[in-house]
């Protein structure tokens, strides 16, 4: 069994989709416990790419296929799971705030945390505030991760966090905040649950804020 676990993370550190579906079926059918294919067979070779993308050993393309390696493995394991497990650590709805056309960084936290065990809901740039409000509950989200590379866009993550107040909301979500001119100072002042200096970082603080209550502590990673 630990054979067929061992191929099953060397698939998906190589990006080898449809090996890690044959892999993944087989296992299956052998009896292999589903939490332990994610546990023991996806997530030791993203934290192996992780590791070796922040030693530029390998590139986005690779963390990226990686990422879809190991989305289908979920997806393949995911009817099998009990229905007190979980195949995610969370839900993120993400994107970068109204007003700025930025991508490649939020890009990057996006995929990240997906190749780190949290499903991914990305919307994109320029996204008003109502936009991320109403898909963050209409996905049943439990984090909301704004990012803003431009001052003038830095406002609407404050006033998403308003809103979240003024509505009776704030205890539903987790917001958490990132991008070139933001820093520890700014998240603290706008409330935010979250706040990270790189793409690497913001999976070890969202594994943190995730033990949190929405709006009890701020979790910086800088």
């Amino acid at each position: 069994m630990d054979d067929i676990l061992a191929k099953i993370s060397e698939a998906v550190y190589e990006g080898e989709e449809e090996e890690v579906v044959r892999l993944v079926s087989q296992a299956l059918e052998q009896g292999t416990d589903p939490q332990t294919i994610i546990q023991e067979g996806g997530v030791p070779a993203l934290s192996r790419l992780g590791e070796d993308f922040n030693n530029e050993e390998v590139f986005l393309p690779e963390l990226m296929l990686g990422g879809d390696c190991m989305k289908a493995l979920v997806g393949l394991v995911s009817p099998h799971l009990g229905s007190d497990q979980g195949a995610y650590k969370g839900k993120v709805v993400i994107g970068t705030a109204q007003g700025d056309l930025h991508d490649i960084g939020k890009s990057l936290v996006a995929t990240q945390l997906s190749i780190h065990g949290y499903e991914v809901i990305d919307l994109g740039t320029d996204v008003p505030t109502n936009v991320f409000l109403d898909r963050a509950e209409e996905e049943g989200a439990d984090i909301i991760a704004v990012s803003s590379l431009l001052t003038t866009a830095q406002y609407y993550m404050g006033d998403l966090i308003g809103r979240l107040n003024s509505e009776g909301r704030r205890n539903r979500f987790r917001v958490v905040v990132g991008g070139g001119p933001v820093g520890p100072d700014y998240a603290r002042e706008v409330g935010a649950d979250g706040y990270a200096r790189t793409a690497h970082l913001a999976v070890k603080m969202l594994d943190q804020v995730m033990q949190n209550e929405p709006g009890t502590a701020l979790v910086i990673e800088a």
